[in-house]
């Protein structure tokens, strides 16, 4: 009985150890000053040119990153290409390699982050003028009351804002660009 005990609790202390080792190797989770490094991550990357874009980091591999764009289209870009202090954060997290690289798209080297951004703003406008055609030609016509007009009134005011908005930031990347 006593060895029946005994060999009980030794592998239940063998089990969580290897429950601990398991984590620590397979779990994509590093920690460094109290911060875990696992993924997905939001994270603001640069390039060498010094363009910034906030993504969603995903997996990283020894020479490529795969993240996702706030329209959550799924990137894979080369560590090479960013700024150092980017590259010093990104080798922070995990080296599980890329997830799914047949789905995802292939970055080359010559599109910067910039043009990702600004491929992305033209896709945010393309959206909004297409919610705005929604309201104008469908909600406000569906609209019963006053109230109800005034509230699509507002939201087609709001869009126009958010469109104006969205100009604004692509003409001042497209300036800078040149």
């Amino acid at each position: 009985m006593r060895n029946l005990v005994l060999s009980i609790i030794f592998l239940g202390i063998v089990g969580y150890l290897g429950s601990m080792l398991y984590d620590r190797a397979f779990l994509s989770r590093a920690q460094d000053d109290g911060h875990v490094y696992s993924y997905p991550a939001t994270v603001n990357i640069k390039d060498a040119a010094d363009r910034e874009m906030l993504v969603t980091l995903l997996a990283r591999s020894g020479t490529h990153i795969q993240f996702a764009r706030q329209d959550s289209q799924e990137f894979v870009y080369p560590i090479s290409s960013l700024d150092l202090a980017t590259q010093a954060l990104i080798r922070m997290y995990p080296n599980d390699g890329i997830k799914n690289a047949l789905e995802v798209s292939e970055v080359a080297p010559q599109i910067s982050i910039k043009d990702l951004h600004i491929s992305g703003m033209n896709e945010r406008l393309a959206d909004l003028h297409e919610e705005l055609r929604l309201l104008r030609g469908y909600r406000l016509p569906a609209a019963e009351t006053n109230s109800q007009r005034r509230t699509v009134s507002n939201d087609i005011e709001a869009i126009k804002l958010k469109i104006r908005k969205v100009e604004l930031k692509l003409a001042e990347h497209l300036r800078y660009q040149n």
